[in-house]
């Protein structure tokens, strides 16, 4: 191990908030796994199934694959209402490029120091059980929530993975940042968590998708926000508030986050994305407005079927002709649905 790495330094100056290194083999929650997803999926997200093999074994994402680096990149805070109407994920820009980046400055390096001939950077991109990697590399462990919790930098991060085909194994302890050299080894679940009855994110949870009973991904906002192409179900389309995309309310409400490291705040094009251009713009301008967001690779009829919920549940008048154009003329059917429940609150008030 050549002593001259500086990994400390190495990860800051990639912008990197926590690495740690795990060996590779097969993953010890996929039966865990294979069971939630038994229990029914939405049908956006039967790509769960389709690809559920390939989590056994990392074998099957990069052949010879004997260690993971793994990374977490801490959220910055939303500026002004955007913090309040967007998932704190989506500051990072376009994250999946974003971590691809510095992951690949990661690679580079370590491929000076070690004898590493073939990798391959995860960001998303890649069907690997990566809550299972971060808390076996000492990134942190599972809430109640089944999101990683860092013990400095809380839950508001982002993971991303490198396997190698190098053991880097016995090297662990000099290549942590802000990680236990030491984890835990077993499978993770939710056991860093407040006992029943005394779980802020069960009770934060507005639609029933965190209980003491567990997690019902068929009921997250998260999901119906991000995911759904559709009509959203009155109960559901209630709870959303004013937020239009995503669902940080059990993270906000845990405990663990009130002390952690924040991240510096950084300028995003969602912060000047008024609701008047999201119901305004074409669908080629909405898309060029989203091209460096965690927006920019979906449906934009999402973004404005969400915006005229939201609208509806705040009971603003002063879009009341926009919303007409979209009932009227939109080509979508159930975003002009969302426009005409909107018009409804809005004449019944």
């Amino acid at each position: 191990m050549p002593e001259d790495i500086d990994i400390a330094a190495l990860c800051n100056a990639l912008g990197i908030d926590a690495l740690g290194v795990v060996s590779a083999g097969p993953m010890r929650s996929f039966d865990m796994y294979r069971q939630i997803i038994g229990r029914g999926l939405p049908p956006q997200l039967d790509y769960l199934w389709r690809n559920a093999d390939c989590r056994r074994d990392l074998e099957a994402i990069l052949p010879g694959t004997k260690s993971v680096v793994c990374c977490a990149v801490a959220l910055p805070a939303f500026r002004g209402d955007a913090s309040r109407r967007y998932a704190r994920f989506c500051t990072l820009g376009d994250y999946h490029q974003t971590l691809r980046v510095k992951l690949q400055g990661l690679d580079a390096c370590l491929r000076a120091h070690f004898p590493i001939a073939q990798s391959r950077i995860c960001v998303d991109s890649a069907p690997v059980l990566e809550r299972e990697l971060a808390v076996r590399a000492g990134l942190g462990d599972i809430g109640f929530n089944r999101i990683v919790s860092h013990p400095e930098l809380g839950s508001f991060i982002v993971l991303a993975e490198l396997l190698v085909d190098t053991d880097l194994t016995e090297y662990r302890e000099k290549l942590s940042f802000r990680a236990n050299p030491e984890p835990a080894e077993g499978a993770p679940g939710a056991r860093a968590c407040c006992p029943p009855g005394h779980r802020a994110c069960v009770r934060a949870c507005p639609v029933g998708a965190l209980t003491e009973d567990g997690y019902d991904l068929n009921r997250c906002l998260a999901y119906w926000t991000t995911q759904h192409k559709g009509d959203i179900p009155e109960p559901y389309a209630a709870a959303m508030g004013d937020m239009i995309w995503g669902c940080d309310r059990c993270q906000k409400a845990c405990p663990r986050n009130r002390n952690a490291v924040p991240a510096a705040a950084q300028a995003s094009p969602l912060e000047t994305l008024s609701f008047d251009d999201i119901l305004t713009l074409s669908a080629r301008q909405l898309r060029k407005r989203l091209a460096d967001t965690p927006l920019a690779d979906g449906n934009p009829n999402l973004l404005v079927r969400n915006v005229c919920i939201a609208i509806g549940n705040m009971g603003d008048s002063k879009y009341a002709v926009r919303l007409g154009n979209i009932a009227r003329s939109h080509a979508c059917d159930w975003v002009r649905r969302a426009a005409e429940r909107a018009l409804k609150i809005i004449g019944d008030q």
